[in-house]
């Protein structure tokens, strides 16, 4: 089998999680790792039995690296990435694609120009719910949709904001809780409506000693006319699992935790679509990190780039969540509905 070589930029939690993936990936081939930071780069290659790079030069030199995976923060996305694609390397970058979403069209012109593929990690489309509930939208199970809901209401101790110095910052991590951690479901909402067209929406910092927001609403306007709200947390204590709520003309789809826990749906038996759950969970009811979901994005891309094609998530698709969050933000700021 053709294997694609692969570096990865940066040595944090979720790197680890990237390594452990594509060590099953048959396809995958490990190259080497660098980080900015010596020290670190040399622990976490020891600890995941892999090679180094002096530099980020020499990986972008290194003709048997085909793609590069960014697990950056976030400020650092775009620029490690148009450097990357100047290279002529694929690029898979975690989210959200940038905390700018002029660089990140840059980063996505710059793919372009270059004929170089641009992936962004939203591994929660891959789960086996979220498929079941595309496929039924698309097929029109629920008829008109007219209400979709999203709730990420989570707790992050003040120790995991202290734990690394651009956390909670606007500078380097963009955004609070919205952006870092009720992104995916974000994403995930947006992608079963097909968009969203407007957003207005209120941050504020309630508990934590950070910069950026721990609690933020929104009212959504969805391209399919469609309403919802959006509420995310870092605040709320002990913290709950994150629910999406889809209502239909024909009835009702719940997902809460990465499961289906509702399916109330005209002519259908809720028994036939409930599952039990699959994806585990923290003491403080946020999904437990496991590899399992990024194996199949990384499974899924790695493929369209063996076959010279667009992976499901690409930049743009990557970009949309990105927007509907600086919407809320500049609506906040405003006290303005802001159109995407």
């Amino acid at each position: 089998m053709k294997q694609i070589g692969v570096g990865l930029v940066g040595c944090g939690m979720i790197a680890g999680v990237h390594v452990t993936a594509l060590k099953e990936i048959p396809s995958a081939k490990i190259c080497g790792v660098w980080n900015r930071t010596h020290e670190t780069m040399v622990g976490f290659a020891e600890k995941y039995g892999i090679n180094t790079y002096e530099s980020y030069e020499r990986m972008l030199s290194d003709p048997e690296v085909n793609t590069v995976i960014i697990t950056l923060p976030p400020a650092l996305h775009s620029e490690y990435g148009v450097r990357a694609a100047a290279a002529g390397k694929n690029i898979i970058v975690e989210k959200p694609i940038d905390i700018d979403p002029d660089r990140a069209e840059r980063l996505i012109q710059t793919c372009r120009q270059h004929n170089v593929k641009l992936a962004v990690i939203f591994q929660n489309r891959y789960t086996p719910a979220a498929q079941k509930v595309k496929t039924a939208l698309e097929q029109g199970v629920l008829g008109r949709i007219i209400l979709a809901d999203a709730y990420i209401k989570w707790y992050r101790s003040p120790e995991y904001y202290k734990s690394r110095p651009w956390r909670g910052t606007w500078e380097i991590e963009g955004g609070g809780a919205l952006l870092t951690q009720a992104i995916h479901t974000v994403d995930l909402v947006q992608w079963f409506m097909g968009g969203a067209q407007s957003v207005y929406g209120r941050i504020k910092t309630a508990f934590h000693q950070i910069k950026t927001e721990d609690l933020g609403l929104a009212i959504v306007e969805y391209k399919n006319g469609a309403l919802g709200v959006i509420e995310g947390s870092t605040a709320v204590v002990p913290g709950f699992k994150e629910r999406i709520e889809l209502h239909g003309e024909k009835g009702t789809i719940v997902l809460e935790g990465g499961n289906i826990t509702g399916w109330k749906v005209e002519g259908q038996c809720e028994s036939d679509h409930v599952t039990a759950e699959r994806i585990s969970y923290g003491e403080t009811n946020s999904p437990a990190i496991t590899h399992v979901n990024h194996k199949a994005q990384l499974e899924e891309v790695l493929h369209a780039f063996l076959q010279d094609k667009e992976p499901l998530v690409n930049g743009e698709e990557g970009l949309k969540s990105l927007q509907i969050v600086k919407g809320i933000y500049r609506s906040s700021q405003s006290g303005q509905k802001v159109l995407l």
